[in-house]
């Protein structure tokens, strides 16, 4: 079979890709959200979203760690085929080994735990998911920057997600019926990576093949991958042993509303990893790496501001649409989540460059003081203040470990801070808020809809147009070509 040497696209075509799969990651969720809500019920919803989070650290255990560890290193072989196909032939046995092994105590775990024993299919549905995560390589195709491939099927699984669950889901019971269809919709289209590896790799079932080479440079991502992993849903698990379904149900609608603000937000970081360790393992890349972090950052912060400004804003709206009125008491944990938005991505970037420099220890030290403070939060917090407590409990892990990784890279933050521009766009951000908070006040009672369009508009216009009025960088430098590059061509 012939073997097809990956194309390696620019940044810029990675990051529109991403924003694309982004985007729909965004008008899937408005067009999914707001059905299956009404149709299935805070209790349902409920029993799914602990569901999710209970197999979903089983599924943290199983990848140890190979997602972050696996872009790494296929981006450093990506240029030879058979280091490549050996790399990947001996990350999948690895990963068949410990998804076994999980699998089987995840098995024990959910007909032992009462609160799992609750509903032990709608466990077994989700547990396939395990499988589909652990072995679907992603962290391939993203360590070769196949970002149209990946793209191009999660969009064909998304529609097809969407039509199953129009066709299937009609009233509450019917909510094991959806979980199959969410975990088709989301883990389904791994089996195509599988199928179309052979392009790329070959695998020889005599080769010798080295898997304690792995071991030690893969314990740092595995402990940060589990660590982060946990406390990134620590407020979900707890409540989840500590709540009602019904809670559950409010709080789980809250935390997709964060993720879909927080994916867009990070439509640009989340593709960054392969470049970064790229230019860090070239001679002279460094300063090409303080470029991208630095324009990243600055991206982050002028949408991440925005979002957590429209959520703030726009809160009733957006409940009433995507849940109706019986979601309505999720508005305070909705806003005090919202800061999440933004420090998440933040962090992930930087994690990023922590990845790309090697400093594997560092980034596993500072996930697990994340967890440690997640369980101290949440221990606090949710038992007092139910799914407020979960939400500030999620801030303060977020805004922790923001903290503790700044302070770990504040040389590299101090090298670009001429690169950043967070003053300016502090100032655009003020001024915006104000004029969208008081149109906000003067709107209350008309349609949802119509409500969430007038002040989104109050807020979003004014920080753009002050944004390309203060000269902002990353306005000038990024957008501002692509909108004369796209009005000469309509113009011709």
């Amino acid at each position: 079979m012939t073997e097809k040497k990956p194309q390696i696209r620019s940044v810029k075509y990675n990051v529109v890709m991403n924003m694309i799969l982004t985007t729909s990651s965004f008008i899937f969720p408005l067009i999914t959200v707001p059905y299956v809500s009404r149709v299935i019920g805070p209790s349902g919803m409920g029993a799914i979203s602990w569901a999710q989070t209970f197999v979903s650290y089983f599924s943290l255990v199983a990848v140890l760690g190979i997602n972050a560890y696996g872009i790494r290193e296929v981006a450093k072989v990506r240029d030879d085929r058979e280091k490549l196909s050996v790399l990947t032939q001996e990350l999948m046995t690895i990963l068949i080994i410990s998804t076994a092994i999980t699998y089987a105590v995840f098995l024990v775990m959910t007909f032992t735990i009462p609160k799992a024993r609750e509903d032990e299919p709608l466990m077994l549905i989700f547990s396939l998911s395990i499988w589909l995560t652990t072995c679907g390589i992603n962290w391939f195709y993203q360590g070769i920057e196949q970002y149209g491939y990946i793209t191009a099927r999660n969009l064909i699984f998304k529609v097809l997600g969407l039509i199953l669950m129009f066709a299937f889901v009609h009233q509450a019971s019917d909510y094991r019926i959806y979980a199959i269809i969410l975990i088709i919709g989301s883990t389904g289209s791994n089996l195509f990576n599988l199928i179309r590896l052979h392009k790329y790799v070959h695998f020889n079932l005599h080769r010798k093949l080295c898997l304690r080479r792995h071991f030690k440079p893969m314990f740092s991502f595995t402990i940060s991958s589990i660590s982060s992993g946990m406390y990134g849903q620590l407020d979900m698990l707890f409540l989840g042993f500590i709540g009602t379904n019904v809670a559950m149900g409010l709080y789980q609608l809250v935390s997709k509303i964060r993720n879909i603000a927080g994916s867009a937000v990070n439509s640009v970081g989340s593709v960054m990893l392969p470049r970064l360790s790229y230019y860090e393992s070239q001679e002279n890349g460094h300063g090409k790496t303080a470029q991208l972090v630095a324009k990243n950052l600055n991206f982050l912060f002028i949408v991440g501001l925005l979002f957590i400004a429209g959520i703030v804003i726009c809160a009733d709206p957006i409940i009433l649409i995507l849940g109706g009125n019986q979601y309505l008491g999720a508005r305070t944990a909705l806003m005090v989540i919202s800061t999440t938005i933004l420090f998440s991505p933040i962090n992930t970037i930087l994690s990023q460059y922590i990845i790309a420099r090697g400093q594997e220890r560092l980034y596993a030290i500072i996930n697990l003081a994340g967890l440690l403070i997640g369980v101290i939060l949440c221990i606090v917090l949710i038992p007092k203040f139910g799914i407020v407590g979960a939400a500030s409990a999620s801030v303060g892990i977020e805004g922790g470990t923001l903290i503790l990784r700044a302070c770990c890279v504040r040389d590299f933050l101090q090298e670009i801070r001429e690169y950043l521009d967070f003053g300016r766009i502090t100032i655009a951000f003020a001024i915006s808020f104000a004029i969208g908070a008081f149109v906000a006040h003067t709107l209350t009672g008309m349609n949802a809809f119509l409500q969430l369009l007038l002040e989104a508009c109050a807020l979003g216009i004014p920080y753009i147009v002050l944004l390309l009025l203060i000269k902002e960088s990353f306005i000038q430098s990024t957008l501002l070509p692509i909108v004369r590059k796209t009005i000469a061509k309509v113009h011709h």
